[in-house]
């Protein structure tokens, strides 16, 4: 179902920053109106790139922007345009682990093929997850609760094999901020691992 806006007013002489602003302290519907006319079709750009389907698309688009309405009162958003992307990415992989038919696709997840550089940097927790396929779900599991601009990151590196200065380009994000985003979002892996490996051997 697409959104629809009853008022044609749009403040296009705003930043996003200032769009965003006024949006999350007074839920001005104008500014995310305008939000909306300025990313609709580079969210709909994403969701097409990953799902391969126009109506598909224009579906993860509205919810897209359900959810944004929803979280940007309450988030911290430097740029509109990276959050945005990382929603949008975010909502396509949600998506596509729905789906059965798209099991294949998703085949693919092996973080754990990166522990050479230093993603998982305990042996027995490598050989735990390479022999136990309940441990490649709680890998997903815990991917699904960092927060969206490391879980983007963290998909575009390990999933896509982007480089820093790629994943810079596709999302926004400075080279430094990259790494960070991948420092952190490993470093909160490796911690939700390591817990539930002993919930396990306990």
């Amino acid at each position: 179902m697409a959104l629809r806006f009853l008022n044609k007013e749009r403040p296009i002489k705003l930043t996003d920053e200032e769009l965003v602003l006024r949006f999350s302290k007074n839920s001005n519907q104008v500014c995310f109106e305008e939000l909306y006319r300025r990313y609709k079709h580079l969210s709909f750009g994403v969701c097409l790139k990953m799902m391969k389907n126009e109506d598909d698309s224009r579906d993860i688009v509205s919810e897209v922007f359900r959810i944004l309405y929803q979280k940007l009162p309450s988030a911290n958003v430097k740029s509109f345009k990276s959050y945005l992307y990382a929603v949008s990415r975010n909502e396509c992989i949600a998506r596509l682990r729905q789906r059965k038919s798209e099991a294949n696709k998703l085949a693919g997840w092996r973080y754990t093929e990166k522990a050479e550089m230093g993603f998982v940097e305990n042996d027995n927790m490598v050989s735990l997850i390479d022999g136990e396929p309940s441990m490649e779900t709680n890998m997903e599991n815990a991917v699904r609760l960092l927060g969206d601009e490391q879980r983007t990151c963290i998909d575009l590196f390990f999933y896509e094999n982007k480089s820093y200065k790629e994943i810079s380009e596709q999302t926004g994000f400075s080279e430094k901020q990259v790494k960070s985003y991948l420092q952190n979002g490993k470093r909160n892996l490796r911690i939700m691992l390591e817990k539930e490996m002993r919930k396990q051997i306990a």
